[in-house]
């Protein structure tokens, strides 16, 4: 089977893993921003088995073993998920911090993406801590969303090679929508909080209205974005850090997780565990 072995590293990729690789010819090595990257065009038998071998012995170097046509072609749509991915902070936590229920809202946040607890629910349950904040507190909360290290250098990568690119997340969309304008992302969806006028002033009632974006939300929007922008979900890269983003892995034609929680990382094609989320591009687009 024609596979792509890619290789990404913030320090230099030792020659002893590269060995690993089934030799070939085709083999594109430069250097990045945050390091190295390798990627060398070659056959396997069982790419599952080679993956699970590399990743053994690859230490904190991220490895992708890829199959089918993003292995030749660069992905055409890039899904994101937000929180601890797009970006270093969770929005819920950063709300919760002003209603004085940081610590509380932060433990049950943590359970929630190592899958301990239903997303819905546990959403539910943080987002009622927010009963009669004024909805000003997203002015407040907004600018303390801290893009990743690398998050514009990976938009701009997946624009250079053509592709469509949104975010699909757990987090609000008071803040998501002014992210994705302030990124000029092709798609986003998020919660949406329901607000009440009381004595005179717009606050939040503790509720979430609509669809709650979880795991089968987040799968339901990378089909939806793919389809309405006329790409295959074969070409589709999703990347996440937590639990609530397996829906969309699965859905994808290439998954990535990203400095992720056991499970997630266990579930992805490609697991990068250091703090350059633009070391997506090495595994999603071509680089000559």
């Amino acid at each position: 089977m024609e596979i792509r072995v890619t290789l990404a590293a913030m320090g230099p990729i030792p020659a002893s893993l590269v060995a690993l690789v089934p030799q070939s010819e085709q083999v594109i090595s430069d250097e990045t921003l945050y390091g190295q990257r390798i990627s060398i065009f070659t056959e396997h038998d069982d790419p599952e088995q080679l993956l699970a071998a590399l990743r053994s012995v690859a230490g904190n170097v991220a490895v992708g073993v890829v199959s089918g046509p993003i292995a030749r072609l660069s992905a055409q749509l890039l899904m994101m998920d937000v929180d601890s991915t797009l970006t270093t902070t969770e929005a819920i936590d950063l709300l919760a911090g002003h209603a004085g229920v940081g610590d509380e809202v932060a433990e049950i946040t943590e359970r929630a993406m190592r899958g301990e607890l239903d997303f819905g629910e546990s959403l539910r349950e943080r987002v009622a801590t927010l009963e009669g904040l004024p909805i000003s507190v997203f002015d407040d909360v907004f600018p303390a969303m801290t893009l990743t290290p690398g998050a514009v250098e990976l938009i701009a990568a997946a624009r250079q090679a053509g592709a469509r690119v949104g975010v699909t997340s757990g987090g609000f969309t008071h803040l998501v929508g002014p992210l994705a304008e302030q990124l000029g992302l092709d798609f986003y969806n998020a919660n949406q909080l329901e607000t009440a006028v009381v004595d005179g002033s717009e606050v939040l009632t503790g509720r979430v209205v609509g669809t709650v974006v979880d795991r089968d939300q987040k799968a339901r929007d990378l089909l939806r974005f793919a389809d309405e922008s006329g790409v295959d979900p074969a070409m589709s890269v999703a990347v996440g850090d937590g639990a609530n983003d397996l829906g969309m892995f699965a859905a994808a034609g290439l998954s990535v997780a990203y400095c992720a929680k056991p499970v997630t990382a266990a579930a992805a094609d490609v697991a990068i565990g250091f703090p350059r989320l633009d070391a997506v591009a090495a595994f999603a687009f071509r680089t000559d």
